[in-house]
C-alpha cells in the first residue's frame, strides 16, 4: 500500500531499451536503467519507481508501456487526462536525469512535488560555444547535428515557480567537479549540491579479469560527431597489428554525421552492447579510448577502471584520466591534429604492462570505495530527508549520507 512505500517519479529524455520511443543508448539512459534496477531488484527498500520521459511534440501517451520492469507514462502533446494520470500517482519525489527543457510541463504541473536534478551533463555557454567548434572530416562547413548547443538555463522558471509553491528544490551529482558548473548551466544558485554517486555493479571478481593475449583496445560510446569516433579509425591505421573494438551506434544523421564505413581490417563493429558483452570487453581491453570533446563523468570510464582497463581520452573528468590514464589534452574542430598525442599514449600504455596493471588496479579501487549501491542508497536516503519528503518506511535500514554543502564544492 501506498503509506508503506515511497513513489519515485523518474523524469528522463532516453531509455536503454530499442523499444520504446525515448530509446537513445547514452549515460541518461544508462543511469535511468540502473536507478529502476536498484529499486526494483530489491522490493524490500520499499521504493516504487515510475518513469516519466521527455516531452515531445505531437507524442502518443502509450500509457501501457514497460521499459525496464517499470512502468512509464509517456507524455503526450497536451491533453487534461495525462495530468490526470500523473497527479493520480501521488509521486513522493521527483529524480531528474538531468535537466533538459522537455522537462518543464511536468514540473511546472506538479508544483509542490519534491524535485532532485541528477547533475550529469551541464552545458555552461562556454561548454556550447566549444561544441559548435566540431567537424566531421570532409564537412567542414556544416555544423554536426550533436554540435548544437543546449540552452537549458530556462531552468530559473522552474526555480521561481518552485519557490512560490514552497516546493522543494535541490540538487546532485555523481561529481564533485560538476557543482561548479550548476549556476551557469541552469540559471540558478543552489544553496548546496549534493553527492548521489552512480551505480556501478558489474558482476565481475578481480580474479576473474584477464586481459586478451593480444593487445586489443576499445571505444565505448555513441558514434555521434561530439565523441568523434573517426579519430579512433584513424589511430587504428597507425596500429595494424592491434585489435580496435568500437563499440556504440550512431543516433543522428543528415549532414554532418558520421558512419562506421571503410573501416580499417583492425577495427571490429560490435555495435551497441550490454551485460555480459560489455563485461567481457571491458575486462579483456587493455585500454579504453574516448575521443570526444566533451563529457561529463562518464560511466564508461568508470565500468573500464572496474575491469581494470586504463584510459587514454580527450577529456579529464575530475581529474580521473590523469589519475588512471593518460590525457591527451583538449582538441577542437576535428580533433585530427591530436593523432601524434593519441598515438604516443597509445604506444606507452601498450608496452608499459607494469603502468597498465598499477592505473587498472587503482581505477578499479576507486570506482569499488566511491561508486556503488551502497553510497548511492545512503546519499539518496539523506537527499529525501533533506527534501522533507515522508519515508513511509523505506529505506529503513539504510544509513543516510552523502551530501556536500557547497562551501566545500565550490
Amino acid at each position: 500500500m501506498k503509506k508503506n512505500r515511497l513513489k519515485l517519479g523518474l523524469v528522463a529524455n532516453e531509455f536503454f531499451d530499442s523499444t520504446v520511443a525515448s530509446a537513445r543508448f547514452g549515460g541518461f539512459g544508462w543511469a535511468a536503467l540502473q536507478v529502476a534496477r536498484v529499486f526494483g531488484d530489491d522490493p524490500s527498500l520499499g521504493v516504487d519507481v515510475i518513469f516519466f520521459p521527455r516531452a515531445t511534440k505531437g507524442g502518443k501517451s502509450n500509457l501501457e508501456e514497460n521499459v525496464h520492469g517499470t512502468r512509464i507514462i509517456s507524455l503526450a502533446d497536451g491533453g487534461i487526462e495525462y495530468y490526470r494520470r500523473v497527479w493520480a500517482e501521488n509521486v513522493d519525489i521527483f529524480l531528474c536525469i538531468d535537466y533538459r527543457p522537455s522537462y518543464e510541463r511536468l514540473l511546472r504541473a506538479n508544483p509542490r512535488v519534491p524535485t532532485v536534478i541528477w547533475v550529469r551533463d551541464p552545458r555552461t555557454p562556454e561548454d556550447a560555444s566549444r561544441l559548435l567548434t566540431i567537424r566531421t572530416p570532409g564537412e567542414l562547413d556544416v555544423v554536426p547535428p550533436t554540435a548544437e548547443s543546449m540552452d537549458c538555463r530556462s531552468f530559473a522558471k522552474i526555480g521561481r515557480y518552485s519557490k512560490f509553491f514552497s516546493r522543494s528544490l535541490l540538487f546532485a551529482t555523481p561529481a564533485r567537479y560538476l557543482a561548479h558548473k550548476v549556476q551557469s548551466s541552469y540559471g540558478v544558485e543552489p544553496k548546496h549540491v549534493s553527492i548521489l554517486p552512480n551505480i556501478i555493479d558489474i558482476d565481475l571478481e578481480e580474479g576473474e579479469i584477464r586481459k586478451s593475449e593480444k593487445p586489443s583496445v576499445i571505444f565505448l560510446g555513441r558514434l555521434d560527431p561530439y565523441k568523434r569516433p573517426w579519430i579512433y579509425v584513424e589511430l587504428a591505421k597507425r596500429f595494424p597489428d592491434i585489435n580496435f573494438i568500437l563499440c556504440g551506434q550512431c543516433h543522428v544523421s543528415g549532414p554532418g554525421s558520421w558512419k562506421a564505413e571503410n573501416l580499417p581490417d583492425n577495427v571490429t563493429l560490435a555495435g551497441h552492447v550490454d551485460g555480459e558483452a560489455k563485461k567481457q570487453l571491458l575486462s579483456s581491453a587493455w585500454v579504453l579510448i574516448n575521443t570526444s570533446m566533451h563529457e561529463g563523468l562518464a560511466v564508461s570510464f568508470q565500468e573500464a577502471l572496474f575491469c581494470k582497463t586504463p584510459l587514454l581520452s580527450s577529456v579529464d573528468p575530475q581529474g580521473i584520466v590523469t589519475m588512471f590514464g593518460i590525457f591527451t589534452g583538449y582538441w577542437e574542430g576535428t580533433g585530427l591534429e591530436s593523432l601524434p598525442i593519441f598515438e604516443r599514449g597509445l604506444k606507452r600504455l601498450l608496452s608499459d604492462q607494469e603502468l597498465r596493471k598499477r592505473l587498472g588496479e587503482e581505477g578499479r579501487e576507486w570506482v569499488r570505495r566511491t561508486h556503488n549501491r551502497d553510497m548511492f542508497l545512503g546519499a539518496f536516503k539523506e537527499i529525501c530527508l533533506e527534501a522533507k519528503v515522508s519515508m513511509n518506511g523505506a529505506l529503513s535500514g539504510i544509513e543516510a549520507g552523502g551530501s556536500i554543502p557547497c562551501e566545500s564544492v565550490y
